[in-house]
Parts: C-alpha cells; sequence; structure tokens
C-alpha cells in the first residue's frame, strides 16, 4: 500500500514528515465545556442551538478568539458549563476560568479583554495547567482512531485536568496534545507517551521529540524555536524569547533571547516539498512547507 492510500496520520508517518513548524497560529482562545456529540463542525453540529452558536461564533470571531469545544469523555458532566479563557502569549500567558449556569452567559462577557491582554471579568484566573486531546472523529478519523486511545489516558490522571475536544489543527499529526497556558502542541502522542508529555510540562519542561510548536509564533518562527532548542539543548518552556524577525523572499531570519545570557541568531529557508492529502478527507493534494536551518549562530 502506498502511503498515500494510507489515512493521513499513517501517510504522514510513512513519509516521516517533520512536525516542527506546524502548531496553529492562535494566540486568543474561548475553551467551551459542551458534552455530546460533534459533527464535521462541532461547533453548530452540536447540541447547542444553531442560533446561539453562530451568535457565538460571531462574536468570538470580531474579538479575534478560537473557539475549541471541550468535553469530559467518560467522566460524569454535572449541571452548569465550565469555559477557560487563554492568551497564548510567549512571554505573559493568560488562563482564566468561569462556570456557567447557561452558554447564553457567553453572549454577555467581554471577550474584548481577552485580545487587548486585560483579565476576563468574572473569570478566576488559574495557576494549574490543563490538556487538549482532539478527539473529534466526525472531522478527521485519525482523531477518533488515534485521539480517543491518547485521551482515555489523560482524562483519568487524577492529577491533571484533561479535555477531549474539537479540531486543533494537524490531523496527520493525530493524536495531539495542546498545554495550557502555553498554548504548546504536541503531535504523534501515543497512550504510553501522554503521561510523562503532562507531567514534563507542568514542571516547565518540553519534549523536542513530539514538539509541533507553541501557537504564539507562525509557522516559520516555530521551526526556528525548535531549531535553536534543539542546537541550543534547551528543553526549558520559557528557556528563549523573540527579539526579532524578518522575512526576504523564502527566507526568514529570527534572533531569540536565551536562558543564561546568550543570544541566538538564525536563517531558515521555506523548502519545496511534494504535494500530499492532508487530511483523511481530503480530495486535493496540498504542499507542505518545510523548514531547512540556513545558519545558526550562538553567542
Amino acid at each position: 500500500m502506498t502511503a498515500d492510500a494510507l489515512r493521513c496520520s499513517d501517510a504522514s508517518d510513512a513519509r516521516e514528515e517533520p512536525i516542527y513548524g506546524t502548531a496553529s497560529f492562535v494566540r486568543n482562545w474561548l475553551l467551551l465545556e459542551q458534552p455530546g456529540a460533534w459533527g464535521p463542525d462541532a461547533l453548530t453540529n452540536s447540541k447547542l442551538s444553531r442560533d446561539m452558536a453562530l451568535q457565538l461564533r460571531a462574536k468570538a470571531r470580531s474579538a479575534g478568539i478560537r473557539i475549541i469545544l471541550l468535553r469530559r469523555g467518560h467522566r460524569f458532566v454535572g449541571e452548569g458549563r465550565r469555559c477557560f479563557f487563554a492568551r497564548t502569549d510567549e512571554r505573559e500567558p493568560y488562563l482564566a476560568e468561569m462556570r456557567l449556569d447557561s452558554v447564553e452567559d457567553l453572549l454577555d462577557v467581554d471577550l474584548s479583554s481577552l485580545t487587548s491582554g486585560s483579565p476576563i471579568e468574572g473569570a478566576t484566573e488559574r495557576s494549574e495547567a490543563i490538556f487538549l486531546v482532539c478527539t473529534h472523529g466526525r472531522h478527521d478519523a485519525c482523531c477518533s482512531i488515534r485521539g480517543n486511545q491518547v485521551s482515555r489516558v489523560a482524562c483519568a490522571t487524577p492529577e491533571v485536568e484533561a479535555w477531549e475536544c474539537s479540531h486543533i489543527g494537524g490531523d496527520r499529526f493525530a493524536a495531539n496534545l495542546v498545554c495550557f497556558p502555553h498554548g504548546v502542541y504536541y503531535g504523534r502522542v501515543s497512550p504510553s507517551d501522554v503521561t510523562t508529555l503532562m507531567d514534563g510540562y507542568r514542571s516547565g519542561r518540553l519534549s523536542l521529540d513530539h514538539y509541533r510548536g507553541r501557537s504564539c509564533y507562525p509557522f516559520p518562527l516555530q521551526a526556528a524555536e525548535y531549531f535553536v532548542r534543539r542546537e541550543a539543548g534547551l528543553t526549558g518552556v520559557e528557556d528563549l524569547s523573540l527579539t526579532f524577525q524578518s522575512r526576504s523572499d523564502d527566507e526568514h531570519e529570527a534572533h531569540f533571547d536565551l536562558a543564561g545570557g546568550r543570544t541566538a541568531r538564525l536563517q531558515i529557508r521555506v523548502a519545496e516539498s511534494p504535494a500530499y492529502r492532508l487530511t483523511c478527507s481530503a480530495t486535493v493534494p496540498r504542499e507542505i512547507p518545510r523548514y531547512e536551518l540556513v545558519s545558526l549562530d550562538l553567542e
């Protein structure tokens, strides 16, 4: 069987596709508990009323916020709903929680506070991490086949708060895990990996073997950050910060301040790649950006 005949995650594995530089570029998030089945478009194909879903989507889009639905899998779901607000800034990530009597209560929340850098009124800031495992099988079968195996382990781990979630991007890297408040994306996570990855993140450490990137950066800068971490041996979540970026044609330059007072300057190139089916349901192959390290100076 050829790679293109496989499910998208199996095909990505077979062609040994790099996973760095592939995290969704999102800085502001609304994570809403919504039990039950989700259709291909989770928000409008759920037990939420369509009118409510469309109003909430319009409100979030106008504020530059992405909505992700959550559920607890096999765990009991009580009355009301929980929701989380996340701002995955590089230097000052923010995570807060709100309990809702009704989802309609969200229409009265000032979401613009999230994008302006202010706290959400009525929400309680959290110091503990939360974790999302994509299990959105109606969006892509790989997220169900691989994601459900991982979510059963993650959601059953008593010392962490983990949720099943709707589509978060990169179906071909299933199972996918996202860690908040930093917006750290992990891909190709197995049931035997997930507890170690969550424990590491809670202690401020990353695994570069599964690291797709941080959602605060666009794709090329995610790749640049990965290259610096790999070459400098940096696995602390906050071990580096971006200080400069520029682009000229297919080349990107980035500078980072590193832990310990060092700096890194590097150039990367966006390379040509063959076209592949990027999801199980895709009918048209698409090219996949590949990022090559051109130069890296550590000082």
